[in-house]
Formats: C-alpha cells, structure tokens, sequence
C-alpha cells in the first residue's frame, strides 16, 4: 500500500487501523513530528491498538524520551504478546538502571515465547540463571535494534495475513498474527500446523 493511499484512509478516518503504519512510514523516513502526529490522533480515536502505541513508542525512543516510552511499552507487554516490544522494554529498563527483578520478569516472559531465541539466551544466562559473582548491570550505549517484530492490528490478524507475511520471511510479523490468533480456538488447528515451522525458522536466524 502506498503512502499517498495510506494518508488518504487516514484522512477520512482517523480510528482506521492504518494508523500505525502510517506513522511507521513516517518514523522510517525520520518524519518524527508527523510520526508522533499521526500515532497521538489515531490512539485517541482508537485506544485501544496496540500497535499504534508500539509505534508511539519507538518514536519516543527516538526522540530519547526513555522513560515515556518504558510506560507505552510497560502496557503493551501487559495486554499483549508483542516480541519486539519486550525486547525494548528490557533494553530501555537496561539503560535507566531498573532493578534486576524487574528485567528478570520481563525476560521470563520473552523466554516464555522465543527460548530458543540467540538473544533471548542472553538474557537467560544473565538474569534467569544462577550467577557465580553478582555484577552490576551496565546501561547498553544505544538500544536502537533492527526490527525484529512488529504488533499486527487484531483485524489484520487472518490465515492471508500470516501466509503473505510468511512468504515475504518477515517471520516475527508472522509469529504475531500467529500470537492474535491464539485468542479464538478456531484458529487453533492452523497455528499447530504452522507454529512449530514458524520457530524454526525464526531459530536458525538468531
């Protein structure tokens, strides 16, 4: 979908679930303002979506808004299975010195859904397992990270939408449709089918 036709479905309406991907248009091209723009009125007229307030986190990661960020991603760790967000919410409580119990939870979590996950195993070795000598945690210098996920609205989260996803190898987008449609048992047979493939392909690229 184009730029112009995604500012256009926004235009007439502001609740349309292209609101984030408008603002990730944006955000990727360094569009901050429009960006922030674009999350702040589509999140007032959709509160509830999730992946309007993952995107609104990143750019307040790119604005060095640290702590706001840490409170949008703190919720969408709450309410839903995002990956990519767990991953910046552990980086961002890195760099602000949060307590290690409070990474600890947050890695638990991540573990829960990628334990076989290179990073994920880092984070494990480091906070979950018994450690020899107790060592401060040190702050990261940067936690700008290559997308590894993204939150999928819960109307875009179809059988189509996962297969197109699949097929492009955009597999951590695949494995949050996959994650939305858990909620409903009527998906459950798919996800059987498909999930234990999805993993492994996720697996050998970390």
């Amino acid at each position: 979908m184009l730029l112009k036709e995604l500012e256009t479905i926004f235009a007439n309406d502001f609740s349309s679930p292209v609101f984030p991907i408008l603002a990730e248009y944006y955000l990727q091209d360094n569009q901050l303002d429009r960006a922030l723009k674009v999350c702040e009125i589509g999140l007032k007229h959709s509160v509830n979506n999730m992946h309007g307030k993952f995107i609104l986190s990143k750019v307040l990661i790119k604005e060095n808004k640290f702590k706001e960020a840490e409170k949008k991603l703190k919720a969408i760790a709450k309410d839903s299975l995002n990956v990519e967000g767990l991953f910046l919410l552990i980086d961002i409580s890195i760099k602000l010195n949060r307590s290690t119990s409070t990474i600890k939870q947050y890695v638990e979590k991540l573990n829960n859904l990628l334990p076989e996950h290179k990073k994920v195993k880092q984070y494990k070795k480091k906070y979950l397992l018994p450690k020899k000598n107790n060592q401060a945690t040190k702050p990261i210098a940067n936690i700008e990270k290559k997308s590894t996920s993204v939150n999928i609205d819960d109307k875009l989260a179809t059988k189509t939408m996962y297969n197109l996803l699949y097929t492009q190898k955009k597999y951590y987008h695949a494995l949050e449709v996959l994650n939305i449609m858990s909620l409903h048992k009527k998906n459950m047979q798919f996800i059987k089918k498909n999930k234990p493939d999805l993993l492994n392909k996720i697996n050998k690229r970390s």
